[in-house]
């Protein structure tokens, strides 16, 4: 079980994407953060989402009713904001797991609350949490794993691992979506004292320096993904999902806009001479 937050939120394709601004969502996490009593708190669970894992979610049934379960849903990917819009006609903060895997960091070393990174491949959550640790002084990392196998169940990991995480405030997992949801789900219920756990896809890569991440012009125009199929053209399979959400949220709305429409009035007929 985890926290859950209340707020308004905009179903896409069947994931229910968060209202919450960038601050209410900072907020939102600072204030859990200030909890000490974590058996009344399970810990918050975030999943930022892109057009990928809500198609995803249409053909992975596990998969939906763990986004259906956790506690906030942000957009990720721009291709979410936009359906948001296109659906509802309303506005949402784009939140990325990169830009809030920093900001959570900033936050804890102010808290003293301590971080683990789970995930990655070997020795670039180590340098990541070093990074870190160097913009956020004070910043107290529990431990970093990068598992041999993806989907390690909790009670296989090495005993010291395991204990790590059992005393980390925040948990960051870079294994990619849908397995780091799926692993979050499947073994939060271990993490005693955690009070916020997230999946954060390649940021550990990209604070490592081993990716680059798309620049700036590139995210604030809603192109990053353009820039990581340049680095990754193996990607491209994925990115044929992107039409594909693309076309699915177009007929949602047209959907939608046919079943509104006024049924037509039969007229009574004219009586003939």
């Amino acid at each position: 079980m985890q926290t859950q937050v209340n707020y308004p939120t905009y179903p896409v394709l069947g994931v229910n994407i968060s209202s919450l601004s960038k601050e209410e969502f900072f907020e939102s996490i600072m204030e859990r953060l200030q909890i000490d009593d974590d058996n009344m708190h399970p810990p918050l669970f975030v999943v930022t989402v892109n057009p990928e894992i809500a198609i995803q979610t249409i053909v992975d049934n596990p998969f939906r009713e763990i986004l259906q379960s956790s506690s906030i849903n942000t957009a990720d990917g721009v291709g979410i904001s936009w359906a948001v819009k296109h659906l509802y006609n309303k506005t949402v903060d784009r939140i990325t797991g990169s830009d809030s895997l920093e900001k959570i960091c900033g936050v804890c070393a102010k808290l003293d609350q301590s971080v683990f990174l789970y995930g990655a491949a070997p020795g670039i959550a180590d340098r990541a949490a070093s990074i870190l640790v160097s913009r956020n002084p004070g910043l107290r990392v529990a431990g970093v794993y990068s598992p041999e196998v993806a989907d390690t169940y909790f009670e296989r990991l090495p005993i010291t691992v395991q204990l790590q995480l059992q005393h980390a405030s925040v948990i960051f997992v870079a294994l990619g979506a849908p397995l780091q949801e799926k692993w979050i789900h499947e073994n939060m219920h271990n993490f005693t004292r955690c009070r916020l756990i997230i999946g954060i896809g390649g940021s550990f890569d990209f604070i490592a320096g081993n990716k680059k991440r798309a620049p700036v012009v590139f995210r604030k125009t809603g192109l990053e993904w353009v820039y990581r199929l340049y680095q990754e053209p193996v990607r491209w399979r994925r990115m044929l999902r992107l039409p594909l959400f693309a076309l699915a949220v177009v007929i949602l709305k047209a959907s939608r806009t046919t079943s509104q429409k006024p049924a037509p009035v039969a007229l009574p007929e004219r009586e003939t001479a």
